[in-house]
């Protein structure tokens, strides 16, 4: 690692959830080490000028004309243009304890993922992962639309088809803005929830049976 490269690289994605932003970004900002990567996927809320505004050393990544959310592209484009030996995708609505990545980073090695030790939902997209590592599975699939599955296809292939290692951090290092499911599926391609995550699971069985036959 150069003196001026970020050990981890903080990325969050927005579309439709400003209000959320404005409680969780601050800790990323606060967090030692870190560069922060915003997305801002076409958000209605503006929140590229907000963020320049009130946290100028954020790096902004603009998605335009895009009405649909894709989690799995908005999350590619952040890691491309982070500059940090770990990507930490962090869902807007996620609140990071001050002292999150100094606890986490004597813990980091190559070869092992990180989640939070939390049962809760809306930390289920919570990791962190050394870029190399994120790379060499090719980030998420972006074929994968909607709301839900993207996370846990990701897992699958790092763990499964790769060999990485899943650690568990523990779960008051984090916590999360409540939401409902409404607000989840508002901009998704399906926004009937079970609907929108049964498509998806069909895909992914589809597409390991695929990767283990070859």
């Amino acid at each position: 690692m150069t003196q001026d490269q970020p050990l981890i690289s903080l990325i969050t994605t927005c579309k439709g959830r400003l209000t959320h932003l404005q409680q969780s970004l601050p800790r990323m900002v606060a967090q030692a080490g870190c560069e922060v990567i915003v997305v801002d996927y076409d958000c209605p809320d503006g929140t590229a000028p907000w963020v320049q505004a009130n946290h100028g050393q954020v790096k902004v990544v603009r998605i335009e004309d895009a009405p649909s959310f894709s989690a799995s592209r908005a999350r590619n484009r952040g890691a491309e243009a982070a500059r940090g030996q770990w990507l930490a995708f962090v869902d807007a609505d996620v609140l990071l304890d001050l002292q999150f990545a100094a606890r986490l980073v004597p813990q980091l090695t190559k070869g092992r993922y990180y989640r939070p030790r939390h049962r809760a939902p809306d930390l289920h997209g919570l990791v962190v992962c050394a870029t190399s590592d994120f790379l060499d599975v090719g980030g998420y699939d972006e074929a994968i639309r909607g709301w839900g599955g993207e996370d846990r296809d990701l897992y699958v292939r790092l763990a499964s088809f790769f060999g990485c290692k899943l650690v568990r951090f523990p779960g008051d290092w984090v916590g999360f803005i409540p939401h409902d499911d409404a607000q989840r599926v508002r901009f998704a391609d399906v926004r009937e929830k079970r609907l929108g995550q049964g498509i998806n699971a069909f895909y992914r069985m589809i597409k390991y049976d695929l990767f283990r036959l070859s």
